[in-house]
């Protein structure tokens, strides 16, 4: 297969993802309080200790939501170097975790570096 179709599936999970988290995972929260976060929302707040009285919510869930969509894109796309199910479940579910957890890493440290995190003291 071509580059091409590659780069078009990937972009097509980007947005798909994106458009779920914009049409069903954010509509279903009228107000952000703590208690009715969305749980990858949660994650990323409290690992990277972000202080919710500089950033609004529904930034960090923009923030969120692109961050998973990029994450399912690349697996997705790394995962489709084989055609065995079941290897690309071996591949992708770690995959999905080392990702998140590597890319909630770099965002919460460019957040650090505009303040945006609480200081550890």
């Amino acid at each position: 297969m071509s580059i091409y179709f590659y780069i078009a599936e990937f972009v097509v999970a980007v947005v798909l993802v994106l458009l779920y988290y914009k049409f069903i995972e954010t509509r279903k929260i009228k107000k952000y309080t703590k208690n009715n976060l969305p749980t990858d929302l949660k994650l990323f707040i409290y690992t990277q200790k972000i202080n919710v009285k500089k950033i609004s919510y529904k930034k960090l869930m923009t923030i969120v939501a692109v961050i998973n969509a990029i994450d399912i894109g690349i697996i997705l796309l790394i995962t489709n170097i084989t055609n065995n199910i079941f290897l690309k479940m071996v591949i992708a579910i770690p995959m999905a975790f080392v990702m998140l957890f590597a890319s909630y890493n770099l965002v919460g440290f460019i957040l650090k570096k505009k303040g945006l995190t609480n200081n550890e003291s």
